[in-house]
């Protein structure tokens, strides 16, 4: 009797064990405007399987896709005020917290992804503790692709071109906006990323008919079915991170931590290979079904002169500090 009631007291105190260990689950919220089944939905999926595993149950992490968390200037907030931890963003997002993030984003500066990386490295030290400051912390980084201009009706081989059609930029991207405004785009509209494609499958007088962006956002976002021109200049990089609000992360047990550390890099870096593969890969789909434009030497330098001075502007306003600028266009080789 007494080898009984010590085998139920075990039995009872494993059972009482398990779901204290269930109900004490840490769970992780985190936003994205990516849909569930995209490619970066994917990893995103991937990422949360692996670290409820290697915790064994302890870390759980949910996603809020397709933006249900708002759009990225919302889904800072959100990370702020605690209503999520964190999320995947662009440099939309990514400004939202430390603004001069956007100097590894600046025009004419990258033209491939090597000499992203090179300096992205070089001045990682400087952005992290940036990001620290804000009460952020970065867990992996996570590109988003290499933007082309794209248009609908018309070629856009100047920036002259551009002033002739009706392109926009995404709200809170103050590189997008100071470029229209450089080129002389009479009131640059602005949208958050869940309009682009309404507004981009419209046939309406004065209907958005250029996009600047990634070929892998134009294809999974359901844009590229609504332009039939592609140049093949890069007009810039989309840079991405995961983003974890710190106060939070610290809060976390110490195996906690370590597990969506080391996951949240290793999602970074495969992000970073599958992104980039899918993007050139969508980027020679699009051209193989558009009109593709190839710019002369006299167009190509017209663009890399408002370029310039869109840089020039962004550090003459004080978007991007005078500092962090000159050690990323420094190291950019510029």
């Amino acid at each position: 009797m007494f080898r009984r009631l010590i085998v139920l007291v075990a039995m009872l105190a494993a059972t009482f064990g398990a779901t204290r260990s269930a109900s004490a689950a840490e769970e992780i919220k985190l936003g994205t405007l990516a849909p569930a089944d995209s490619a970066w939905g994917k990893v995103f999926k991937a990422w949360g399987k692996a670290v409820e595993d290697e915790s064994q149950g302890a870390v759980k992490l949910t996603w809020f896709y397709n933006g249900t968390a708002g759009d990225e200037i919302t889904m800072v907030a959100n990370t702020r005020s605690g209503q999520i931890d964190g999320g995947a963003f662009t440099a939309t997002g990514l400004s939202q917290i430390y603004p001069h993030i956007i100097a590894l984003q600046l025009p004419g500066l990258f033209p491939n992804w090597e000499k992203l990386d090179a300096v992205r490295e070089k001045t990682r030290a400087r952005f992290d503790k940036g990001f620290e400051d804000q009460g952020f912390h970065i867990l992996g980084t996570g590109d988003v692709g290499i933007a082309h201009i794209m248009s609908r009706g018309a070629p856009i081989r100047s920036p002259d071109d551009l002033k002739k059609h009706h392109p926009f930029y995404i709200t809170g991207d103050s590189i997008g906006q100071k470029f229209l405004e450089t080129v002389g785009v009479a009131s640059p509209r602005a949208l958050a990323v869940p309009a682009i494609l309404p507004a981009i499958s419209s046939r309406a007088e004065g209907a958005i008919d250029v996009i600047n962006a990634p070929s892998i956002a134009a294809e999974q976002l359901q844009w590229a079915a609504h332009v039939d021109h592609i140049n093949t200049m890069p007009a810039g990089i989309g840079i991405g991170a995961l983003v974890i609000n710190k106060a939070r992360f610290d809060k976390l047990p110490a195996d906690a931590k370590a597990v969506i550390e080391r996951t949240g890099k290793n999602t970074g870096k495969v992000l970073t290979d599958r992104i980039r593969k899918i993007d050139q890969q969508a980027y020679e789909r699009l051209k193989g079904s558009k009109t593709v434009v190839e710019l002369n030497d006299a167009e190509k330098a017209a663009w890399n002169a408002v370029f310039t001075k869109v840089r020039n502007a962004l550090k003459a306003e004080g978007k991007i500090n005078a500092d962090v600028f000159n050690e990323v266009v420094s190291a950019a080789g510029h």
